[in-house]
């Protein structure tokens, strides 16, 4: 008995140090060596950071040549043999692609083949009417002089029987009937012969027409600038840009082949994710800079926002359009160059802000950990915009205020405001 009773004194003793050797520790203060952020009172700036592409405000566009799109030559598209180097400055006339005519060729032998049969077409059926058309003239000719033999006859059967009158005037009425049928079939295989050349005709006017387009298809094949500027070459329907070898849409509402852009006004395109699209608006001031020129900062504002998201193959999610014009140019901007577009959403000459990771959420509360003098204490918040970086403090915490930047470990020893 006395042994059970030891043996609960040793259990109980042992409880009583893990109770104070916890609550020792959970007593602890934070640790001197944890880092923190002081609470200051200044300016504040909230930007969103997006990557763009700048290019001149308006442009001049240089699309297939209209002549390739024409349906009747049922080209669709064509391969590139040649082009330009991309960015290149070049003058009104200069070489800028050069697309691959060999079926435009091809198309023009066949349809000269078909003229050639056409215009033999055509003359046979000019021969055969003449012939056909002779013949029968000369057999109503004759058919006339029937008539008139036929009619001598009538007038001599007077002398005669009435029974070789009445056969006379039969005769005489036949070849009369005879000359009105060849008259009539006459004019049906006139009409006839004259559709039948008319049609060929048309055959041999439409080889015509076909043969001229395929020439100017030829001569279109080579595109030129249609004015001084530089040349940067735009992209087909699947987004990748025109290079040699590659084939070109020649419908009319194709992606232009190149343009020569206006770099004394500038725009910058950037793609905005759904989910910051909101932040944004028509009239944000953006600070905008560039990879090729480390120095150069120009400010901007926001002029367009796509109304409707799309898909982009650099995000994972639909992004908006959007076009920003910039205040000035600069002579080493070029089309196409990468820019760094920091749009402004918010400007505090004087807030109260902390780095976000020190911001800590629970239960749809956000709260901090102050440093104090016994340890660190919780600290429920309320925040206002952020930059990515930092975040503002509206409610909570005070200028001069420690901020932890990591929870402390003893957790259970923080107090709650």
């Amino acid at each position: 008995m006395a042994l059970k009773k030891n043996q609960i004194i040793i259990v109980v003793s042992i409880l009583i140090l893990i109770i104070v050797a916890t609550f020792i520790a959970t007593s602890l203060s934070v640790d001197k060596s944890a880092k923190f952020y002081e609470v200051k009172k200044e300016k504040f700036e909230a930007v969103l950071n997006c990557k763009g592409e700048i290019n001149g405000l308006n442009a001049t566009l240089i699309r297939a040549p209209k002549i390739l799109g024409d349906r009747d030559l049922r080209l669709w598209s064509m391969k590139i043999l040649n082009l330009a180097q991309d960015g290149k400055n070049v003058k009104k006339g200069d070489f800028i692609i050069q697309l691959d005519a060999s079926r435009v060729m091809s198309g023009m032998r066949e349809e000269q083949q078909k003229l050639e049969k056409a215009t033999a077409d055509l003359n046979n059926a000019k021969i055969d009417s003449t012939v056909a058309l002779t013949e029968m003239r000369e057999d109503i000719k004759n058919a006339v002089l029937d008539l008139e033999y036929n009619k001598i006859d009538l007038e001599q059967s007077v002398y005669e029987s009435p029974a070789y009158q009445r056969k006379s005037q039969m005769t005489y009425q036949k070849a009369e009937n005879s000359i009105a049928k060849k008259s009539r079939d006459y004019k049906l295989e006139q009409n006839k012969l004259k559709m039948k050349v008319l049609r060929t005709e048309e055959s041999v006017e439409k080889s015509n027409v076909r043969i001229e387009k395929f020439q100017k298809a030829m001569k279109a094949a080579r595109i030129t600038a249609p004015e001084d500027g530089i040349v940067i070459f735009g992209k087909s329907w699947d987004g990748k840009k025109h290079s040699k070898d590659a084939n070109i849409s020649t419908y009319e509402f194709a992606p232009p082949i190149a343009t020569l852009p206006d770099m004394s006004k500038i725009v910058s395109e950037v793609f905005v994710k759904e989910i910051d699209i909101a932040k944004i608006k028509v009239g944000d001031s953006v600070r905008v800079s560039f990879d090729a020129l480390e120095e150069t900062i120009i400010m901007g504002s926001i002029k367009n926002i796509a109304r409707i998201g799309e898909n982009h193959k650099d995000f994972d999610m639909k992004v908006f359009k959007v076009l920003i014009h910039l205040d000035e140019s600069n002579d080493g901007l070029k089309p196409s160059m990468t820019s760094n577009n920091d749009i402004v959403l918010a400007n505090y000459d004087s807030a109260i802000f902390v780095p976000m990771i020190t911001v800590f959420r629970e239960n749809g509360t956000k709260y901090i950990y102050l440093k104090t003098k016994d340890g660190a204490k919780k600290q429920i918040i309320t925040t206002g915009i952020d930059n990515d970086e930092f975040v503002i403090v509206t409610k909570g915490i005070s200028e001069g205020d420690l901020v932890l930047l990591e929870p402390p470990i003893e957790k259970e020893a923080m107090a709650e405001n």
